[in-house]
């Protein structure tokens, strides 16, 4: 009766549903951490073990699971329901990561390493939940030392303390890791220089005539072996060498992790460790990579090989360069040699990233031997990203190079700031894949020389898009289609990029460098001519992303901007508001930002009414500057009225308010008569909050001219009856009207109006509704005695 109870549950665990494995493993991930269902829990993994362990295919459990359960081993928590719980999740990765269970009693070795070896990276995930690293990692360091081990076995006890050192520092004592590096040493530099024999025929007749590896180009090898040596079969001894040259950079990038080390001093001041512990693997890996280099300058026997080439060449100078930080004593002879390979490399056609590692190269250690690398610099983000701004990879790596060094390109050279059209080329190119690198790389794009440029820029945006495309297209010999636009016959985009006249427009809106003059004057000329390019998918997402950027860049202007930078942004905002690439929504949505900062910049700097007086009324002269731009309108009318004031500017004098108070009048008597005289259906050109504003800007410069106060009353009372018969909505024409009647209730009493249109700058911090003589408080005093009622 048990027997058969048994083999019905082992049948039923085996016959459960995916979809009922995935409840269990939810139950137990949701109840993990909660102490008082630990039961629950407990209940739930060990159903799975059992299922585990009674299947005969491979259930799948969840990652989460997985990595919570992995968690909790590395942690070491403690208590009787945890330690269940540890055991089970232990049982659990013993089922899914290897394939049997290790036997790790307490003070007693594996049987034999062939077969523990197999375990090793569970124990390194484990770390110390039950202290199998300090039991494991002793026999692992014994049995690498051991010439009978096959090189399979070597291989992964190699990987198993590279593991230990990348996860759990100080593992390893000075002493363990300059064992491992002696071996490694061994490894790089004393593999054979035959090649195997043929391990599918045997001819016991036939005399052993090993053959020597070649070189890559065939002949044969007269050095020692390295990973770009070729031959038929490999000896082990060739196999742990390319292997260990595939984990030398892992390797070699934790040097701090001996317990005892020593510090010195590099020359720029860095503090470094630079123990012993690397004595002998570094020289040892400087000759290697040396090897490697030479070897790359043969051309291949195999045209495919040239990857291989390619491959080790970036390993290698990522190597020599690490190389370098552990032993400043390397570096002169290592920057020799790489000076000379990026001199090789450029006359021919390499893979960019492999450009991209010699410039971090330089990046790190030119200032220590004195060298100017910028023309590594312009070479690659002058010529090189121009031919691959295209390339996904080459500009995934660029702009991680670039956000990864941000702070030294920015500070200690011109990179940024000389080739962000470039830069901005790769975004314009992969506008939703590389948003957030360019929001963080923008600040720093941005210099009192490159700002206005900068902001052009970023405006034009999908004009660089549509160029870009434009270029391809001509570039794979499109034809022009036979249909010509719209609008009266004018050139299409790819006729026009192909006509020397409008050319030149092209190659300054994709230019390689900035510093070229802010933008052209025959921008709107660009807008047309790329009008058939406005609803192509990639520059409606250029679009969309300028917004998202143009807020980093006022930011930082109101961050980090004084007041001349305001007064050389103020007129290009006025200008490229009536300016941009006919994409509606996107210019909707500019228009919005512009007149934001429109808005922050009078804040901020409230001399801007005098400093700009010029531009300003050259603006608000035209009604023309209303049509779609009418946020922006009525913020220019806001600061007039809010800082045309000898508060704000000792310069602001009577006759510029005046001038000002005259333009404004005008503005609204010609506004006003044209919402009075337009059909209902037209009188969305013209908001009511626009001849609000008008009004109160107009009663604003009165009370600092009081000359001026029978003007605006007679002005306020004649727009108020030009609304009472206008064909607004009744509610609007009442808030107009009422809006006006109180500002001529206000203005009757000069010294009254003055104070309540004219607050003073404290009001916004709330003192004036607490101090007792303040003007908030003796109106509501006064208001409570004359209305004893309320």
């Amino acid at each position: 009766m048990a027997l058969s109870t048994i083999e019905h549950l082992i049948l039923q665990a085996r016959s459960m549903p995916q979809d009922e494995i995935d409840k269990l493993c939810n139950v137990a991930f949701d109840t993990f951490h909660q102490s008082d269902k630990s039961a629950d829990c407990s209940f739930a993994l060990r159903q799975l073990v059992f299922i585990l362990q009674a299947s005969t295919t491979e259930p799948s459990l969840p990652k989460k699971l997985i990595g919570l359960m992995l968690q909790s081993l590395g942690s070491g928590r403690s208590g009787v329901s945890k330690r269940k719980q540890c055991v089970l999740c232990s049982d659990l990765l013993r089922e899914v990561l290897p394939s049997d269970e290790l036997s790790l009693q307490d003070g007693q070795a594996p049987l034999t390493p062939n077969k523990s070896v197999e375990y090793l990276p569970l124990y390194i995930i484990q770390g110390h939940a039950e202290g199998c690293l300090d039991k494991i990692v002793p026999f692992a360091l014994r049995w690498l030392t051991e010439e009978k081990l096959d090189c399979d076995v070597q291989k992964k006890l190699f990987t198993f303390l590279v593991g230990v050192e990348t996860l759990h520092r100080h593992m390893l004592s000075e002493v363990d890791v300059t064992s491992i590096s002696k071996k490694a040493s061994d490894w790089l530099m004393n593999a054979s220089l035959y090649q195997a024999p043929n391990p599918y025929t045997y001819n016991p007749f036939k005399k052993d005539h090993s053959l020597p590896v070649n070189e890559i180009d065939g002949t044969p090898s007269r050095n020692f072996f390295s990973v770009l040596n070729v031959g038929q079969y490999y000896t082990e001894d060739q196999v742990l060498n390319i292997f260990t040259f595939s984990l030398l950079y892992k390797w070699l990038s934790h040097p701090n992790t001996g317990k005892q080390q020593s510090r010195t001093v590099t020359p720029t001041g860095e503090t470094t460790h630079t123990s012993t512990i690397f004595t002998t693997l570094v020289p040892k890996t400087v000759d290697y990579c040396f090897r490697i280099l030479d070897q790359c300058e043969r051309k291949p026997k195999v045209p495919q090989d040239c990857d291989l080439q390619d491959a080790c060449l970036l390993e290698v100078v990522k190597i020599l360069d690490l190389v370098c930080k552990i032993d400043h004593g390397q570096l002169s002879k290592v920057f020799q040699e790489i000076k000379r390979l990026f001199s090789r490399l450029t006359q021919k056609d390499t893979p960019p990233r492999i450009l991209l590692q010699i410039l971090q190269f330089f990046l790190n250690h030119s200032e220590e031997v004195v060298y100017d690398p910028q023309q590594a610099y312009d070479m690659y983000f002058g010529h090189l990203i121009s031919l691959h701004c295209g390339n996904a990879s080459v500009a995934y790596e660029t702009l991680q190079f670039i956000t990864d060094n941000l702070e030294t390109l920015c500070y200690k050279t011109n990179v940024l700031s000389k080739y962000f059209p470039n830069i901005f080329k790769i975004l314009a190119w992969n506008p939703r894949s590389f948003i957030c690198e360019m929001m963080e790389i923008l600040p720093a794009v941005m210099s009192p020389a490159s700002t206005i440029e900068v902001f052009h820029a970023l405006l034009d945006l999908p004009c660089i898009c549509a160029a870009l495309e434009v270029s391809e297209r001509a570039l794979k010999g499109e034809s022009t289609p036979a249909q010509t636009p719209a609008q009266g016959g004018e050139l299409t985009s790819l006729e026009a990029y192909r006509d020397p006249l409008y050319n030149l427009m092209f190659k300054f809106v994709m230019r390689v460098e900035g510093g070229c003059g802010d933008t052209i004057s025959r921008l709107k000329d660009l807008h047309d001519i790329l009008h058939d390019m406005c609803n192509s998918p990639r520059v409606v997402v250029c679009g969309q992303v300028v917004p998202v950027l143009l807020r980093v860049f006022f930011t930082v202007i109101g961050e980090e901007g004084d007041e001349k930078l305001a007064n050389q942004m103020f007129p290009v905002i006025l200008e490229r508001t009536g300016l941009l690439y006919e994409i509606p929504e996107y210019q909707i949505d500019v228009r919005r930002l512009l007149a934001e900062s429109v808005y922050q910049l009078f804040r901020a700097y409230p001399s801007l009414v005098v400093d700009q007086y010029t531009e300003i009324m050259e603006y608000i002269m035209s009604t023309r500057n209303i049509t779609h731009k009418e946020r922006l309108f009525s913020h220019l009318v806001w600061g007039i009225g809010e800082y045309c004031s000898n508060s704000h500017d000792k310069r602001c004098t009577p006759e510029m308010i005046c001038k000002y108070y005259e333009a404004l009048e005008a503005l609204t008597y010609e506004i006003s008569g044209m919402v009075q005289s337009a059909p209902s259906e037209e009188l969305s050109s013209f908001s009511p909050r626009l001849v609000t504003i008008l009004l109160s800007a107009l009663a604003k410069l009165a009370t600092r001219c009081q000359d001026l106060i029978p003007r605006v009353i007679l002005c306020l009372t004649k727009v108020s009856q030009q609304q009472l018969n206008s064909n607004l909505e009744p509610e609007t024409k009442e808030s107009l009207v009422d809006r006006a009647q109180e500002l001529i209730n206000l203005l009757k009493l000069p010294n009254f109006a003055s104070v309540i249109l004219n607050p003073s700058a404290d009001i916004e911090s709330g003192s004036s509704h607490k101090d007792h003589t303040s003007e908030a408080v003796i109106l509501r005093t006064t208001h409570r005695i004359l209305r004893p009622d309320l």
